[in-house]
C-alpha cells in the first residue's frame, strides 16, 4: 500500500476585493482506501481547536518559536477551521488574514494528517492479525512474517549451495 501524501498549495489570491495569503491542502489515498474512507469513517474528526487550545499534547508536532504566539491565537479564534477526513479528502482552502495565520493554518494541518495517516495505518490492518509484543513493538500478520522468513532462508541456502 503507498503511503498516503497531503498536497499543499499557497498563495496569494483577491477574494472580495482584498489580497489574502491562502493554503489549500488535501489529502490523497489509494481508491481501495479511499473507498472504505469514503464509506465508513468521513465524519471522523482528525483536528479540533478544543482539543489543542488548552495544552499541546507531546508527541504532537514540536511548534515552531517563530509560530507559537499565531499559532495560539488561531486556536483562540472562533474563525479556527476544524479538518476532518472529509474535508481533508475532498481538499480544504484557508483564507488567512495574514501570512501568520495561512502559515498556522498549514501547521495544523500538517498536524491533522499525522492523524490522518495514523488511521489510515490503522484502516490498513484491518482483515490481519497484528500482535503488540509491549514496549511499541507491533508484529502484523506473523503467518506472512513466517512466510516471508522461510522464503529469505531458502533464498539464502539455495545461494550458499550454488557457491560451494
Amino acid at each position: 500500500m503507498a503511503p498516503a501524501k497531503l498536497v499543499m498549495r499557497k498563495g496569494m489570491f483577491l477574494i472580495q476585493g482584498k489580497v489574502r495569503a491562502c493554503c489549500s491542502v488535501q489529502a490523497v489515498v489509494e481508491p481501495k482506501v479511499r473507498a472504505i474512507l469514503d464509506e465508513h469513517f468521513l465524519s471522523e474528526p482528525l483536528f479540533k481547536r478544543s482539543a489543542y487550545s488548552g495544552a499541546w499534547p507531546a508527541g504532537a508536532l514540536a511548534i515552531p518559536a517563530a509560530l507559537a504566539p499565531h499559532i495560539s491565537a488561531l486556536l483562540k479564534n472562533d474563525a479556527c477551521p476544524e479538518i476532518t477526513v472529509k474535508t481533508l479528502l475532498g481538499g480544504q482552502l484557508h483564507q488567512g488574514a495574514n501570512v501568520w495565520e495561512m502559515m498556522s493554518f498549514e501547521f495544523i494541518a500538517k498536524l491533522a494528517f499525522d492523524n490522518f495517516a495514523a488511521m489510515v495505518q490503522s484502516i490498513s490492518e484491518m482483515g490481519s492479525d497484528v500482535i503488540y509484543a509491549g514496549n511499541g513493538v507491533v508484529e502484523s500478520d506473523l503467518g506472512q512474517f513466517a512466510a516471508d522468513t522461510a522464503a529469505e532462508i531458502r533464498a539464502l541456502t539455495q545461494a550458499e549451495m550454488v557457491a560451494a
